[in-house]
């Protein structure tokens, strides 16, 4: 395989779907992230890697993704900087909708065909398409529409069934809870036990260490850390705080931009730290 670009597509404007909001889609928050930064890292983390990412439309700020590993620009959602990003020479191109933040997996399907290919979501969206000149041509004359890409003569169609595109409130809790439980299976396979997985909400950023017990309805948001051998009980809220290793948290502990010492133990209902930093 040769070089190929990332590209990633928030055309939608704000209030122009069903999420009822004057904030951009792409920018409402997923798992402690904008929705558009997990397509983004999505595209980064596939190998062999994108020699860029770009993102089309949105007016997201490049500092959304600055820890996404590799070059990301972001330009406007013009005729020309969809041509600019679409349209390069020699390299084939992966195109995402920035509203599909859970296709992540299957992307690593696309890459594996030689000739142009859609991936289709179990709503009957397209998701993404892997695209060479022809295709790319076809898209920016359409403006970026993914859909009329289907259909058209030697583009394969690859199904995702548990792919979709978040169109309004119910679709982003969807999303969420496909996030949720892709963050607690990894950190399960890391030796973290979650007593009932699907009760609890724990963002991209949270860190948690082995042997580490979390007890039902807790909430773990930002930056959060937690070491080895600790206890959260249930329903504790911890934000961008650092829990020690052999700590417990007895239950219903609110511990916000903090640090819990080692071996600590907080009593059930128990507050620390503050809400801003």
């Amino acid at each position: 395989m040769g070089p190929w670009t990332g590209v990633v597509l928030a055309l939608a404007e704000a209030g122009s779907d069903g999420l009822r909001s004057r904030l951009s889609t792409y920018l409402h928050p997923l798992a402690g992230r904008p929705l558009a930064w997990h397509a983004v890292s999505c595209l980064a983390a596939l190998r062999p890697a994108p020699s860029r990412i770009v993102v089309v439309g949105g007016d997201l700020p490049l500092e959304l993704f600055g820890d996404v590993a590799g070059e990301v620009q972001s330009v406007p959602a013009t005729e020309a900087a969809l041509g600019g990003a679409l349209l390069v020479a020699g390299a084939r191109v992966l195109v995402v909708n920035a509203a599909a933040p859970t296709a992540g997996p299957a992307l690593d399907l696309l890459l594996r065909h030689e000739g142009d290919a859609l991936l289709e979501g179990g709503d009957g969206a397209v998701l993404a398409a892997w695209l060479g000149a022809q295709g790319a041509e076809r898209l920016v004359s359409r403006g970026g529409d993914l859909s009329v890409l289907r259909g058209l003569f030697g583009v394969a169609l690859v199904p995702d069934p548990d792919g979709f595109v978040v169109r309004d409130r119910a679709t982003l809790a969807r999303a969420g809870g496909a996030i949720r439980d892709r963050i607690v299976r990894r950190l399960m396979d890391e030796g973290v036990s979650f007593l009932l997985p699907r009760s609890v909400l724990v963002d991209v950023d949270v860190e948690i260490g082995r042997d580490t017990v979390v007890y039902p309805g807790c909430v773990l948001e930002g930056r959060t850390t937690v070491g080895d051998e600790t206890v959260i009980g249930p329903c504790c809220r911890i934000i961008n705080s650092r829990v020690g290793s052999g700590v417990e948290l007895r239950g219903f502990n609110y511990v916000s931009h903090t640090a819990i010492r080692n071996r600590a133990i907080l009593e059930s209902h128990a507050r620390r730290g503050f809400d801003d930093e």
